[in-house]
């Protein structure tokens, strides 16, 4: 037999006597019921008093995964920090009209929070909106890489997407997917009150920002994060539509089909760059120009010599913010791609793959290097120390297929 327990604290200030019992709670205040069927509904709408009482005296009998119509409040996650620390809070990762999604810990909250606070300060309020749009555009890209174990189908791939969808974890942790760098610069631009909106086709997400000039532009940080944190130009910030297509985009699939887009051109959006500070970190310039070389003029008799000065120069490469094996990746395949030695860039490879349970970060990145006999060697590279080492194919071979990633 179901039990059912309705409590009305509009109407009494006293407990009443519960005992433990398999059933279900309903809690009445402020005119509606607030928790339904055991499950704490909108906890966004009660002041922190009251939530604090209520979690302190009927938590035994509410689900530990609580829900909030928007981003909660940094003072009520405190409330649930102090009281309910092992109860976790739903809500909507956008600005008010998005979806709920996977709950996440206050501490995880806080974490998250803090990054995003860090990101905003840096905003110096005379700067005009397109360099707030684009500062926070770089620091999006800057903060934040895609996290390949959920494209790649790791032993952790549904943990990662899972967390990947909530813009505070996805920050802190640094597992990013499309959705996720459309809803973190989403979120920013509308933590400091500039007009965005997310634009999603069937497999990817991006932003439509608007200033108060009414113009409209297209911007997609996913495109650029590995760019920004190597000091290359922006490939996908304020573009023409034609251009923004060309990249890979399908606008048919969104409801801004219609819309005309504004456009800046390169020099512009280098003023700006310069103007928020973003070319301090590559001596004022962008790094198009010097990475493109690095595959070129290498020293060496052999290919094997040369690649082995390719990975040198790969070492010396400046980065900011979070790189991660996906960025490198990106960055290096694309060195690779601007190599005058047609032969010298096909017998070079580069990915990275997972070499164990990856529900931490960092994967590792290898290269592949078909020497000129023919013979094939591999160097495992650690992107963070800049240390490289011989490593034996079978090693490589197993943990491709222990975990069912392609090298």
């Amino acid at each position: 037999m179901d039990n059912k327990i309705f409590i009305d604290l509009d109407k009494s200030d006293k407990l009443p006597q519960i005992t433990a019992f398999q059933g279900q709670v309903y809690i009445k205040k402020n005119g509606r019921i607030i928790v339904r069927n055991s499950i704490f509904e909108d906890i966004d709408t009660l002041t922190e008093q009251d939530l604090e009482y209520i979690l302190v005296n009927f938590k035994q009998y509410i689900s530990p995964i609580l829900t909030s119509m928007y981003i909660p409040k940094a003072s009520i996650m405190e409330v649930i920090k102090k009281v309910a620390p092992e109860f976790k809070v739903r809500f909507k990762t956008e600005k008010p009209g998005g979806n709920k999604i996977i709950p996440i810990s206050p501490d995880e909250f806080f974490e998250g929070g803090k990054i995003f606070d860090d990101i905003i300060s840096g905003i110096n309020p005379e700067w005009t909106e397109t360099q707030k749009y684009k500062y926070l555009y770089n620091q999006t890209g800057i903060m934040l890489s895609y996290d390949l174990n959920v494209s790649q189908h790791t032993v952790n791939a549904n943990f990662h997407e899972k967390y990947s969808r909530n813009i505070f974890t996805s920050i802190s942790k640094n597992w990013g997917i499309c959705a996720s760098f459309a809803a973190i610069y989403d979120y920013l631009c509308y933590k400091c009150d500039l007009d965005s909106t997310i634009l999603s086709e069937d497999d990817h997400d991006y932003v439509m920002i608007s200033n108060s000039n009414g113009e409209d532009y297209l911007t997609d940080p996913t495109y650029d994060a590995a760019r920004l944190k190597f000091g290359l130009k922006t490939r996908n910030f304020a573009i023409p539509k034609e251009e923004f297509e060309k990249n890979s985009h399908h606008l048919k699939q969104t409801e801004a089909d219609e819309y005309e887009f504004a456009s800046l051109d390169n020099e512009e959006i280098k003023e700006i760059d310069k103007s928020i500070g973003y070319l301090e970190n590559f001596g004022g310039d962008y790094t198009d120009e010097a990475l493109g070389k690095l595959a070129n003029g290498l020293e060496g008799n052999t290919f094997d010599e040369k690649a082995m000065n390719f990975i040198e120069r790969i070492k010396n490469i400046k980065t900011i913010g979070r790189p991660t094996d996906s960025d490198y990746v990106e960055i290096i395949k694309w060195i690779l791609s601007k190599s005058t030695d047609i032969e010298f860039a096909k017998k070079i490879n580069v990915a990275s793959y997972a070499y164990e349970d990856t529900k931490e970060l960092p994967r590792k990145i290898v290269f592949k290097i078909e020497e000129d006999n023919e013979n094939k060697k591999y160097y495992e590279f650690d992107y963070r120390t800049k240390e490289y080492k011989e490593v034996n194919e079978l090693d490589l071979i197993n943990v491709d297929k222990e975990l069912g990633t392609e090298l």
